[in-house]
């Protein structure tokens, strides 16, 4: 089974040019660690054009921290397609750096563990909130002279019910295993402008930027406070328009299990500061989530 790439060429490059723009990326690249405190990270999935570098961040942190054995990548489903909480059972993610092997043994056992996760294909037949995610895994693993796993898997349904039932399958699955993980939460951050349905402010330019970013940050403190309760409260308070609730909250589940207790803000940015347009505005956050 392999599944290959549907946002090459759009999201990132499709050929050489992708390597050189990770190059560009990662130019501050540190030494390789050994320490493995790194639990849990939160990347975004826009055009590399937009959120790349800010992705970046968090797969740097991981390399500098110590490369695992499987990443667990957790996005939503934008497509509806499939089962609402997907786990790819097995196979290859094809990518224009090459292949990565998914590890069946792991995502079967995540299976086993939770009440409402499925193996299934289908939901991540053209789902792009963890393609994008594939480059910096294989870029940072390839630097590390390093082969790693992954387990992709789509949320349509974002609660705090599936949060923690997927979080906690995610650890039993990798004590079970006695797999060392690092588990990525791919979303973006509010989502402003007609283009989403979601005009909440009646400021313009800097100012409206500014409002943007008043609202991320706060849903970011509770993320950085590990606290998926309070996080959707925020939410739920502000109406807020983040894309991937359900995966950050998976997040926290299984690093606060894993005995994380420190999240940190690597870098947070807005499409705006690239496209320097109001009509749609979307926020990137990169967060790491470690055992101190």
């Amino acid at each position: 089974m392999r599944r290959y790439p549907v946002v090459a060429g759009s999201f990132y490059p499709a050929g050489e040019e992708l390597l050189v723009m990770l190059e560009r990326f990662f130019e501050d690249l540190g030494k390789l660690g050994e320490k493995r405190d790194i639990k849990a990270g939160v990347a975004p999935h826009a055009g590399y054009i937009f959120s790349g570098f800010t992705a970046s961040r968090t797969f740097k942190a991981i390399y500098e921290d110590g490369i695992p054995e499987a990443f667990v990548i957790l996005g939503p489903n934008h497509t509806g397609m499939g089962s609402p909480i997907a786990i790819y059972p097995e196979g290859e993610w094809i990518t224009p750096l090459g292949e990565v092997e998914v590890d069946k043994e792991l995502a079967r056992s995540i299976a086993k563990h939770s009440r409402i996760a499925d193996l299934d294909e289908l939901a991540h037949k053209y789902e792009h909130s963890l393609e994008v995610q594939l480059p910096f895994i294989q870029y940072i693993a390839d630097k590390a002279g390093k082969e790693v796993k992954i387990v992709p898997i789509t949320l349509g349904i974002q609660d705090e019910e599936v949060a923690e039932d997927l979080g906690k399958a995610i650890f039993e699955a990798q004590k079970e295993l006695g797999r060392d993980i690092v588990v990525i939460a791919s979303t973006d951050m509010m989502h402003y402008g007609y283009a989403y349905g979601y005009v909440p402010f009646r400021a313009r330019g800097e100012d409206l930027v500014g409002r943007i970013k008043e609202w991320d940050f706060r849903v970011i403190r509770q993320i950085l406070n590990l606290d998926y309760k309070e996080m959707f409260r925020e939410i739920r308070e502000m109406n807020h328009t983040m894309c991937g609730p359900g995966g950050v909250a998976a997040a926290i589940v299984y690093s606060r299990l894993a005995k994380a207790n420190e999240a940190e803000l690597l870098h947070y940015t807005t499409s705006y500061e690239v496209s320097r347009s109001t009509d749609a505005i979307v926020g990137y956050a990169s967060i790491v989530v470690r055992r101190a």
